[in-house]
């Protein structure tokens, strides 16, 4: 069976942020899109709207670069190890989308909610979509 990825389209896109703010409450017990694990921002440039789509690919940098062995994708999805973990972020200067955060001395990367994404699952237009 193919792994499961987030995908974007951003012509559905309304630029609500409902996906961060659910991941944030979701993973952190907070509404600060700022902790999510995924962000979709929209802006204007030269008077067209545009969208800034950062979110796991599951592509596996990150968890090739931890010289841990904190990380792995065994179950479909990112799992990071808090027992092995260090916070070193060498993951994070890995990941070509740039998504992992490190924080408290821990990598913190969107697990797409064990396989079920909340964040899709809130989207009003659906503009996320898990397949």
């Amino acid at each position: 069976m193919a792994t499961k990825r987030l995908k974007f389209n951003k012509a559905l896109c309304i630029g609500c942020q409902l996906c961060a703010q659910v991941c944030s409450a979701y993973k952190e017990g907070e509404y600060i899109p700022s902790k999510a694990r995924l962000a979709i921002e929209t802006y204007y440039e030269d008077g067209s709207l545009k969208y800034k789509d950062d979110f796991c690919i599951l592509c596996g940098m990150c968890m090739k670069a931890c010289p841990f062995d904190a990380i792995d994708m065994d179950k479909g999805w990112i799992h990071v190890d808090p027992e092995k973990c260090k916070g070193c972020g060498l993951c994070a200067k890995k990941c070509p989308k740039k998504v992992v955060r490190i924080r408290d001395k821990m990598a913190y990367i969107c697990d797409t909610c064990e396989g079920d994404p909340n964040c899709v699952k809130t989207c009003p237009h659906n503009a996320l979509t898990f397949e």
